[in-house]
C-alpha cells in the first residue's frame, strides 16, 4: 500500500498504531521515546490529526524501522483485532477552558494506566 493511501487513511492507521502499541505492552509515552517521536506527536497521529504528508511518512517509517515490521504489518495484522474496552470522560469545563500543563501531564498518565488495563485484562 502506498503511502498516498495510508495517508487518506490515516485516522485508521492511527487506530493500527495505537492496537500495536498495547498489544506490544507499550505505554503511549515508552513508545514515543523508543521510537523517537514525541509525546503529543504521536498522539496527533494516533487520533489521525496529523494534516502534512511528509510529517505523516516520516513518523510512519521511524515506527517501522524501529520495530522492524513493515507497513502491512500495520495495516493487516493481529494488532487490528481486539476487544474493545469502553470507557468516558466527562468535560464540564467551559468552552474556552484550557488545561494547565500539570493536568495535562496528569490526564497523560491517567491514560497510560488505563493502556495498561486494556493490555492486561
Amino acid at each position: 500500500m502506498d503511502i498516498n493511501t495510508l495517508f487518506i487513511e490515516r485516522k485508521q492507521m492511527g487506530k493500527n498504531i495505537l492496537q500495536y502499541i498495547k498489544k506490544k505492552g507499550f505505554t503511549k509515552s515508552t513508545f514515543s521515546t523508543l521510537v523517537d517521536i514525541s509525546r503529543p506527536t504521536l498522539n496527533r497521529l494516533i487520533n489521525g490529526e496529523i494534516n502534512s504528508i511528509t510529517t505523516f511518512e516520516t513518523h510512519i517509517r521511524k515506527i517501522i524501522a524501529n520495530q522492524k515490521i513493515t507497513i502491512d504489518d500495520l495495516i493487516e495484522s493481529e494488532y487490528t483485532k481486539t476487544n474493545n474496552l469502553q470507557y468516558s470522560f466527562s468535560n464540564h469545563a467551559p468552552e474556552d477552558y484550557e488545561m494547565n500543563n500539570n493536568s495535562k501531564e496528569m490526564v497523560g498518565i491517567i491514560e497510560d494506566i488505563i493502556s495498561l488495563y486494556e493490555i492486561y485484562s
